[in-house]
């Protein structure tokens, strides 16, 4: 995340003086460019100390490379509702989800400048987003992620998941609504003078932190009581997040300390496990490898990632 465009196959453009003006202001505040050892990433920001973005004030954006180029922007951040702060959209209590019984409601106030709303859950397979011309939406347990390869489910049982609610200017919306193809060419709507790209604004009005579960109904689904070589209490809830022919999908979570897991089943019984660092499946922590046999399920983390050796889990019903 410190250096996205270098590690995405990009070749970032470093050394720029990039700047965000107010519309009035000649100067604006500097960004300081992010460096990886002795390497610059194109990647700029700007201390929120230095410059507070404000709900319905216009903003410009100004970048003049080493070489001269001078690329510009403006944005008019949507407006907020009364009493609004970055921390009161967010819910204290986590949301609990039950996902083959429930519904996530969400609904937020109308604000000015706001060219629509953006919903979007977080997943292990990356985000699922939509926009909304509407001030409510309803989220069910059998959504699927049409933007992920495979269009798994956007709800994984043992998983926290963040579901937000944002209001976007046009630029946000106009450069995510369009896009390239081979056969007509560039069809990105850009927002920015002397250069495409996006230079757009978006207010948080929403933000729930939702606590996903499944009703048991495989025998895997339960509490998995075990114990390290060293003697250490481990404690693995387990999902069967979605069934196959061959491998079915499962999630779930092995803590203190918590640590979400995804991985499959096989009909042998093989059961491979994958923790992840934070939420997203492509950061991973650790391996594990078992077998499923009655209320047993004993394998071993790879050596790889972690050296605690083989474990014996013993069923408990939730």
């Amino acid at each position: 995340p410190l250096d996205p465009i270098r590690t995405a196959g990009g070749a970032p453009i470093t050394g720029a003086d990039v700047r965000l003006l107010l519309a009035s202001d000649s100067v604006g505040v500097p960004a300081v460019e992010t460096r990886v050892g002795s390497r610059g990433t194109g990647r700029y920001t700007v201390d929120r100390a230095a410059l507070a973005i404000v709900p319905g004030q216009r903003y410009r954006l100004r970048v003049r490379t080493t070489d001269g180029r001078i690329v510009t922007g403006e944005t008019t951040v949507p407006g907020a509702p009364p009493a609004w702060s970055y921390t009161a959209v967010v819910q204290s209590v986590p949301v609990a989800f039950t996902r083959d019984r429930d519904t996530l409601q969400l609904s937020w106030p109308a604000v000015r400048d706001a060219r629509t709303y953006a919903v979007r859950v977080q997943t292990p397979y990356g985000a699922w987003a939509l926009f909304s011309d509407s001030t409510r939406f309803a989220l069910t347990g059998e959504l699927r992620n049409f933007l992920a390869p495979g269009l798994p489910r956007v709800w994984f049982p043992g998983f926290r998941q963040l579901a937000t609610v944002v209001a976007v200017d046009r630029n946000f919306y106009d450069y995510n609504r369009s896009g390239n193809d081979p056969f007509g060419g560039t069809g990105l709507i850009s927002s920015v003078q002397g250069g495409i790209g996006l230079f757009g604004s978006v207010v948080e009005l929403a933000r729930r932190d939702v606590s996903v579960t499944l009703r048991d109904r495989a025998p895997i689904d339960a509490t998995w009581q075990g114990a390290t070589t060293s003697g250490a209490p481990v404690t693995l809830d387990l999902w069967l997040n979605d069934p196959g022919p061959r491998f079915s999908a499962l999630s779930g979570r092995i803590g203190l300390p918590e640590q979400f897991v995804v991985g499959t089943l096989a009909d042998d019984g093989t059961v491979r496990l994958v923790t992840l660092r934070g939420s997203s499946s492509a950061d991973t922590a650790g391996l594990f490898t078992g077998r499923l046999s009655g209320d047993s399920l004993v394998g071993s983390w790879s050596t790889r990632f972690d050296g605690s050796g083989p474990l014996r889990f013993r069923r408990t019903p939730r």
